[in-house]
């Protein structure tokens, strides 16, 4: 068979369990792991989620206001400083750790 065919391309005669390639001529999730030169990302988390209290929410929509009479609410929108300035006020005032995407998530809730 004189066929020209890429380096990830396996016949399906040529297919055993033991070789890494799936039919569509790809490797598998589960074979990634065990494979050399690959890069495996495991679902497992390692951000904390922020449980937010009665007193944090005052307390955001409060400085988001502020924000927002200052000018800093432009196109709907608040810009990315006032959410890193809040989030920092957040975390000072209540001993903890809160970044801007902590601030975004919990407006959209």
């Amino acid at each position: 068979m004189d066929e020209v065919r890429s380096s990830n391309q396996v016949l399906i005669d040529e297919m055993d369990s033991s070789n890494p390639v799936n039919v569509f001529g790809s490797i598998s999730s589960d074979q990634m792991e065990h494979s050399e030169g690959f890069e495996v990302h495991k679902s497992v988390s390692e951000k904390r989620n922020l449980i937010w209290i009665d007193e944090m929410d005052n307390f955001l929509v409060d400085r988001l206001m502020e924000q927002m009479h200052k000018g800093q609410k432009i196109g709907g929108v608040f810009t990315k400083t006032t959410y890193a300035m809040v989030a920092r006020e957040i975390g000072e005032n209540f001993e903890l750790s809160c970044n801007s995407e902590h601030i975004k998530n919990r407006m959209k809730t």
